[in-house]
């Protein structure tokens, strides 16, 4: 009659333990290693989002990405492990959101990528200007959880223009 509410107590101990080793760090995820695949495309779509009047086909080309549904302000795209949503007023990509399922990149791949950032409420920040046309890119990476180290994993991207005053 002991053994059952041992084994009982045993399992549920087990099971807990598993359920602790799978968790995140406490604070984020310090040890992430980061997935890099995504970052590519992130590179592919600033620049072409940098071009004037880049077209939806435009930056789908140069993402080489095939779009999978669109309507009249949204397009999709759909890579192994995210998701790219292009914001489209007509036929002009005036935003491209990466939502990062699986392929999440940290912070220290972001920086290496694209230099030094600023902290905003949502994110980091990295700011690029093409030498060739002059326009100013803003990317504001939103990690997984606050506050952000190096080695946070960043779950979604957005690219867009920024603001002429």
């Amino acid at each position: 009659m002991l053994k059952q509410p041992l084994i009982l107590l045993f399992v549920s101990i087990l099971c807990a333990s598993s359920a602790c080793s799978r968790s995140e760090a406490p604070g984020g995820d310090v040890n992430a290693t980061g997935d890099d695949d995504a970052l590519d495309h992130v590179r592919a779509g600033a620049r072409a989002l940098a071009q004037p009047g880049a077209s939806v086909d435009y930056v789908a080309a140069e993402m080489e990405g095939v779009i999978m549904a669109r309507t009249k302000s949204q397009a999709l795209m759909h890579y192994d492990g995210y998701r790219v949503t292009l914001t489209i007023p007509g036929d002009r990509v005036t935003q491209i959101t990466f939502d990062l399922i699986e392929a999440k990149p940290t912070i220290r791949q972001m920086s290496d990528a694209f230099g030094e950032s600023r902290e905003v409420r949502k994110g980091l920040v990295y700011q690029q200007e093409s030498a060739v046309t002059g326009a100013t890119i803003l990317i504001l990476a939103e990690p997984v959880s606050m506050p952000a180290g190096e080695g946070s994993l960043v779950r979604r991207i957005v690219i867009e223009g920024a603001r002429t005053r």
